[in-house]
């Protein structure tokens, strides 16, 4: 069996890896290797931590599990903007898309203990609560009648999207967004490709997919840049999706 080297180019490897926001050590060799150099050599991690920082780049989490690597500010090249999410998408629609992230997410932690707790593992969610908390958000968003602050305003057109949209569609328009549930599909798509959530159970009924979220989803919920808005979505977890 071949040991990794601490050498510079391995050290850029992990972060290459870890860009990889689906691969997983469970099944790369080569990657448990080097998370193992990096737990035992501190020279090679610091050697792993320059290389990510000269990217623009933090490491924010570091487990078995794998490295969680996030771009330091919006303006970093890896950092992910409304205007770089699906091209085919209407503004609006980008907007509502990034609503359906963040209701998803406070479904998976509704507390903010759970998101401490790295002994917590969220129950999965079905693809109907995600919905319901998608509406209830863009509701309580629109009713609001104003820009909250710390809230983009550049989001107003998504949940003015939200709120125009059916709940759901016939089966053969359901793969879009042009419903609650539809903006939900894309918002879960993008979130397992990105290693966020995993597909937990199929089912007959669209409603009743559950997902499950990953460490890494909670990782990345602790540094979360929209922390009002996520406050919000969460508020309406606690205090019942129909409030």
């Amino acid at each position: 069996m071949s040991i990794a080297e601490p050498t510079v180019r391995n050290a850029a490897r992990l972060v290459y890896k870890a860009l990889h926001t689906a691969l997983s050590p469970v099944n790369d060799n080569l990657y448990r290797e080097l998370l193992d150099l990096y737990r035992a050599d501190p020279k090679f991690a610091a050697n792993v931590q320059d290389i990510a920082a000269g990217m623009e780049l933090a490491i924010l989490d570091f487990s078995e599990r794998g490295l969680i690597i996030v771009p330091t500010s919006r303006d970093s090249k890896f950092a992910v903007r409304i205007a770089d999410i699906r091209s085919n998408l209407k503004s609006d629609q980008k907007a509502a898309l990034v609503l359906a992230h963040v209701a998803i997410a406070s479904v998976f932690f509704p507390t903010t203990d759970g998101l401490e707790d790295d002994n917590y593992i969220p129950p999965p969610a079905s693809v109907g609560e995600f919905r319901d908390a998608l509406h209830a958000l863009a509701r309580r968003l629109k009713d609001a009648g104003e820009v909250i602050d710390d809230v983009p305003p550049e989001l107003v057109p998504g949940w003015d999207c939200i709120c125009a949209l059916p709940s759901t569609l016939p089966n053969s328009q359901r793969a879009t967004p042009n419903s609650v549930t539809g903006m939900v599909g894309v918002a879960l798509t993008n979130m397992v490709s990105s290693g966020l959530a995993r597909l937990d159970r199929e089912a007959a009924e669209e409603s009743q997919v559950t997902y499950t979220a990953t460490h890494r989803l909670r990782v990345q919920l602790r540094e979360l840049t929209l922390r009002r808005l996520f406050e919000l979505a969460q508020s309406g977890m606690t205090t019942g999706v129909g409030a």
